[in-house]
């Protein structure tokens, strides 16, 4: 049996927000599902402490496609505290999870907000998923814990039925 995907999206500019989207994903391979992480894109200004940081990340990911969300089984989210799915950075990607949606593609698919501290993000983000018709799981601990309770419930999704 193929491990079901999850495609952990992320916007970062200093590393903060990447540490804990790896940890999500970490907590997903635990529950033995196949993480995917997609950095958004931004194009705004850096602070100079941030310039190799965001250097590497623009090496080291690419952003999340129409085929990675369609093709994985739950859908993960890590915005940056105090974003909202209208900002800039992501509202590109909301735009994509509407196509996906009106064409019927996002049915069935978990979801989830991963809590970078910010719990109004959270909800703002939460809400974005849940009006595309993911089924949300909420937080349940921290980041590693939430991106297991994901990946459990991808998985128990994929096997077969006695």
């Amino acid at each position: 049996m193929a491990q079901p995907g999850v495609v952990v999206a992320f916007s970062s500019r200093c590393g903060s927000t990447e540490t804990i989207a790896h940890a999500a994903a970490v907590g997903a391979v635990n529950a033995r599902a196949l993480p995917r992480l997609r950095r958004l894109v931004d194009d705004g200004p850096v602070a100079t402490d941030c310039a190799d940081t965001l250097r590497r990340m623009k090496k080291e990911y690419v952003p999340p496609t129409e085929a990675d969300i369609a093709g994985a089984a739950a859908l993960m989210i890590v915005p940056t505290a105090g974003m909202t799915p209208a900002s800039d950075v992501w509202q590109s990607f909301i735009t994509l999870l509407d196509k996906l949606a009106s064409a019927s593609k996002l049915a069935g698919k978990v979801g989830a907000v991963i809590d970078t501290g910010d719990s109004e993000t959270v909800a703002r983000f939460s809400s974005a998923l849940a009006a595309r018709g993911f089924a949300l799981i909420a937080a349940n601990g921290d980041a590693r814990a939430h991106g297991r309770a994901v990946g459990a419930a991808v998985v128990a999704q994929s096997m077969p039925k006695q």
